[in-house]
């Protein structure tokens, strides 16, 4: 499968979610960026958008592709698919990460718009809501994406949203992060030891742990209904 993770907006969770909601549970795919510079050294292959002979290139060579395609690049990809219309023809599935500022909403609406003009069908269309705040109905900070993907017939779950965490330090991947180490048990013994500051660091590590495996297993139900 072919896949876009794609929005006219930075810093909407793209490259996150390239990795760590599709990656992550696609290990036979590759990761291309479509970017002006490799932003931090981990993709296998970084192209820029308007490189669309490399683009079309690798799309021809490899049907397992996730195309992480940077903000400030995609106008440009989108010029390269009118010149090469078999680019877009190829992909399979486009997902739009959203986050609830206006510009952003905005961004994700026009992003919409213009992948339809593309001839992009609305079933082909994913919309992933993240970073969103716990405390508030997301139905009401998200209604523009909303109403409009619904005038759009494009399909639209709230469900398929990510709350705000803390959890992502150093550049860490999830896969990086997730681990099956018992920290409960061995924090039993630091305690039966007597040695508190230790098991107040397992402690630690196990609530972290416990935030990391629910995440994710919320990003596997995302994955499972944006594949459905």
């Amino acid at each position: 499968m072919r896949i876009a993770v794609l929005n006219y907006s930075g810093n909407v969770g793209k490259t996150t979610l390239s990795r760590d909601l599709l990656k992550y549970r696609m290990p036979d795919h590759q990761i291309i960026t479509v970017e002006s510079v490799n932003s931090d050294g981990k993709e296998t292959l970084v192209i820029r958008g308007d490189k669309g002979d490399d683009i079309y290139t690798e799309m021809l060579l490899n049907e397992n592709i996730i195309l992480d395609i940077g903000s400030s690049n995609l106008e440009s990809f989108i010029h390269s698919t009118e010149k090469e219309s078999e680019i877009i023809e190829s992909i399979d599935l486009f997902v739009i990460p959203v986050t609830g500022e206006k510009k952003q909403q905005a961004d994700s609406i026009k992003t919409m718009q213009d992948i339809l003009i593309m001839g992009v069908q609305p079933e082909q269309i994913r919309i992933v809501f993240n970073q969103v705040n716990d405390n508030i109905d997301p139905k009401e900070v998200f209604e523009q994406v909303i109403l409009a993907a619904r005038k759009l017939n494009i399909p639209v779950n709230t469900e398929n949203l990510i709350f705000r965490h803390d959890l992502y330090t150093n550049g860490q991947s999830l896969e990086d992060m997730i681990s099956t180490t018992d920290y409960k048990a061995k924090m039993q013994e630091a305690k039966a030891a007597g040695e508190q500051e230790k098991a107040r660091e397992y402690a630690m590590k196990h609530v972290r742990q416990r935030k990391l495996a629910s995440l994710d297993q919320r990003l596997t139900e995302i994955f499972e209904r944006i594949m459905s």
